[in-house]
């Protein structure tokens, strides 16, 4: 009977992870090259600007790809799999911190979207913090349960949990396409953080939005069929009858995925139905 240790489809996950890694690590550090990768969603949250996340970024694909290869190649496989976890638990908590706080942006990760539309704005979402916490869960299961490298399996079983391997690498980039719903077009996890993000960031939004002031730090919201409706508490300055109103938004999606705005100016919110979410001002 196969050890744990030694199970193919174990050793390839862990693998895989390592992998990612490596591919992760080393996109980072050929932008870092370029002088790229600037305005992505980490470095809002991290508040740095363009040179020290330059050196950031550098920082952190070294120490990405570096793990990434230890995890692979087998050198000293619990200290390369414990780094792994506290990577993979370090990515989940900023990536969270992304989403909650809705920054607009990419995570700057590997794989990125080709679409022209979608690859400058493209949001952080739930799949991929999904894909920072199978990187944490694999390196923990990993050091915990001292899983081998494939390269130390015997032939057969090093042949199977390296293309097992290839095959969890090639899932895991997925996570940062958009997957979405079929009919309606949102994101499948966090579909309202992820719209109200999309929002604040849309052309459209922007321009209508600049000359009001925004009073406070929650949106009312509320789906009806594949629209999302948001209003945003507004301070009405300047404006016939002074005081609070509301920025009412509807967005729906074309069949790409992409957002259509609808706004208006209205002096109350409804209040059935309606839910808050936290808007965090940048």
């Amino acid at each position: 009977m196969t050890e744990p240790q030694s199970w193919p489809p174990l050793c390839a996950a862990v693998a895989g992870c390592g992998a990612l890694l490596v591919l992760s690590g080393a996109a980072k550090l050929v932008r870092t090259a370029r002088g790229t990768g600037d305005g992505t969603a980490v470095q809002k949250a991290l508040r740095l600007n363009d040179r020290r996340w330059r050196g950031f970024q550098a920082a952190a694909g070294c120490a990405e790809a570096g793990v990434g290869l230890l995890v692979c190649a087998g050198g000293y496989p619990a200290v390369a799999d414990t780094l792994m976890a506290v990577e993979g638990a370090v990515f989940v908590a900023l990536l969270s911190t992304v989403i909650f706080r809705g920054i607009p942006g990419d995570c700057g990760c590997a794989a990125r979207t080709r679409r022209p539309e979608a690859a400058k704005k493209q949001a952080v979402t739930g799949w991929t913090v999904a894909r920072a916490g199978c990187i944490a869960l694999a390196g923990a299961v990993g050091a915990l349960a001292g899983v081998r490298p494939p390269a130390e399996l015997p032939g057969a079983d090093a042949a199977s949990a390296w293309a097992l391997a290839l095959v969890t690498l090639a899932l895991l980039t997925l996570a940062d396409l958009e997957v979405r719903t079929p009919r309606c077009r949102r994101a499948l996890l966090f579909p309202a953080r992820t719209t109200l993000a999309e929002v604040t960031e849309h052309r459209a939004f922007r321009a209508v939005a600049a000359p009001w002031g925004f009073s406070g730090d929650r949106v009312l919201f509320r789906r009806t069929g594949c629209v999302d409706e948001f209003w945003f508490p507004v301070r009405a300055t300047g404006h016939a009858g002074s005081g609070q109103c509301y920025l009412e938004v509807r967005a729906g999606r074309v069949a790409s995925g992409a957002l259509a705005l609808r706004t208006a100016v209205a002096e109350h919110a409804p209040s059935d139905h309606v839910k808050t979410l936290a808007m965090r001002q940048r």
